[in-house]
């Protein structure tokens, strides 16, 4: 159930650093907007929230995950949607609109 295995197999998966835009690649900022998606293996990570990947599963390039999250002190269980698409990656939050991302340079 990993995501991404060593760092050679970065360029052909979801793993890594997403963004919005080339300038929140940088940091994180004040808004979820402003702020990376950290893919890593088990987890991922988007401004406030911290999630441990707990249920997945793949259909082509598209990852469906089961996120245990913690945020603002809050823990809960919520879906995530990864659809890899190179350098792009559709991204499905919580049932929130789904945003495109770019892969942020190393």
């Amino acid at each position: 159930m990993m995501i991404l295995i060593g760092n050679a197999a970065a360029a052909q998966s979801p793993g890594g650093r997403w963004a919005l835009a080339p300038y929140a690649c940088d940091g994180e900022l004040y808004t979820r907007q402003e702020t990376p998606l950290l893919v890593e293996p088990m987890s991922v990570r988007w401004f406030n929230a911290d999630c441990t990947v707990v249920g997945s599963y793949r259909v082509k390039d598209t990852w469906y995950l089961q996120g245990r999250c913690t945020a603002e002190g809050k823990i809960a269980t919520i879906p995530i949607m990864l659809d890899w698409r190179g350098d792009r990656l559709l991204v499905g939050w919580n049932r929130e609109s789904v945003v495109e991302m770019q892969r942020c340079q190393p």
